[in-house]
């Protein structure tokens, strides 16, 4: 009877194996087709007289990587600044050739920030990672870009913890720029989470969670000095619709397409794949100096003026990145023109419902100030 079970085992074994090679050879196969497919794509636009490539570039003194891709190659620059900190999506190198954003209106160039991304494998000291290093590589970058592009002034656009970075930029070298486009805008990490707070204790409240309200007031109000403080404040935050509205039951956000825009990159090997989406993020919340700059942030009181026009578009219902504080600081800053876009279908990320209108208002915005 002993026998019969250890055959039976190894056999079930032996079949488990198998599958498992069947699985991820059916992964490797698509994943060869997806990238076939953005590389046609990208063929297609430089065969048309514009261009799509990724480019190795030295920014403070390390090795970074940008992607460029537009349909002529007399189109304005637009440079993305991505989020995270150190999450290189939707608008890091993979999104060549994936996202529809711009690239019939500008010549897009998406940058995997260091310590992010295909960048993450370059950076050698994540711990010392801070943020005026990310703002030399950034005024760097842009001096490459006008140079390269024979350009004056390129657009400059900041993605959520992206835009403070974006900002500050706007406010010390708007020479160097057309204008600022800041979408889910950091502007005081400390003031939001407090409005933050009281938001989710009565988004739990409605929705019944009455466990989760409870522990939310156990760890009290923000700031928090504790790491495992903050740590449990966000793990609580993930479970609302902080980050993303939901309709029917599921997110309206398609994270999958994110996911897919990095595995289907042909950009990025496997080990940049798991860098992008899991590795830098995580090292970059744990261990670097950097996101510890980032909570300490105050563009409320430090950004009073800029002298460019500035955009921004948050989601009506962002309580991460204050739609409310947003507003009251716009009324009071000084820039030649301002523009607010609020997107009725969103929270702190676009729904899927909102992309498109986003990126029609972008393309509006460019043809307007590149008349001007």
């Amino acid at each position: 009877m002993k026998k019969m079970i250890k055959k039976l085992v190894v056999r079930l074994l032996g079949i488990m194996i198998i599958i498992a090679f069947l699985v991820l050879g059916c992964l490797f196969v698509w994943r060869h087709l997806l990238q076939q497919s953005v590389l046609s794509s990208a063929q297609e636009m430089v065969d048309q007289g514009g261009t799509s490539e990724v480019q190795e570039v030295t920014l403070g003194g390390m090795k970074q990587y940008i992607a460029i891709e537009g349909k002529r190659l007399d189109q304005p620059v637009c440079l993305f600044l991505h989020g995270g900190p150190g999450l290189a999506v939707p608008y890091g190198i993979s999104g060549r050739n994936y996202q529809e954003t711009l690239s019939s209106h500008c010549t897009v160039v998406y940058w995997d920030q260091r310590g992010s991304g295909k960048t993450y494998s370059e950076t050698e000291e994540i711990e010392s990672l801070n943020y005026a290093q990310l703002e030399t590589d950034a005024v760097e970058l842009i001096d490459y870009l006008r140079d390269t592009f024979k350009q004056d002034k390129i657009y400059l656009i900041g993605y959520t913890w992206g835009s403070v970075l974006g900002l500050r930029l706007a406010e010390k070298i708007p020479d160097q720029l057309h204008a600022y486009i800041g979408l889910s805008q950091v502007l005081s990490p400390s003031l939001s989470e407090k409005e933050l707070y009281h938001w989710l204790i009565e988004e739990f409240r409605m929705e019944g969670e009455t466990e989760l309200a409870f522990a939310l007031k156990q760890i009290g109000e923000p700031p928090y000095q504790s790491a495992s403080v903050y740590e449990k404040f966000q793990k609580l935050m993930n479970q609302s619709n902080a980050y993303a509205k939901w309709t029917d039951g599921l997110p309206n956000v398609n994270v999958l397409s994110w996911i897919l825009q990095v595995f289907s990159s042909p950009d990025l090997t496997l080990s940049e794949v798991y860098d992008t989406l899991i590795q830098a993020s995580h090292e970059m919340l744990n261990k670097s100096e950097y996101w510890e700059e980032l909570q300490h942030v105050n563009l409320l009181e430090e950004v009073n003026e800029v002298n460019i026009p500035v955009y921004f578009a948050s989601g009506v219902n962002d309580y991460i990145c204050s739609t409310e504080l947003l507003k009251t600081w716009l009324e009071k800053l000084q820039a030649p023109q301002k523009e607010f876009l609020l997107l009725e279908e969103s929270a702190h990320y676009f729904s899927t419902n909102d992309e498109k209108e986003i990126y029609e208002w972008l393309k509006e915005v460019i043809e307007d100030s590149s008349s001007k």
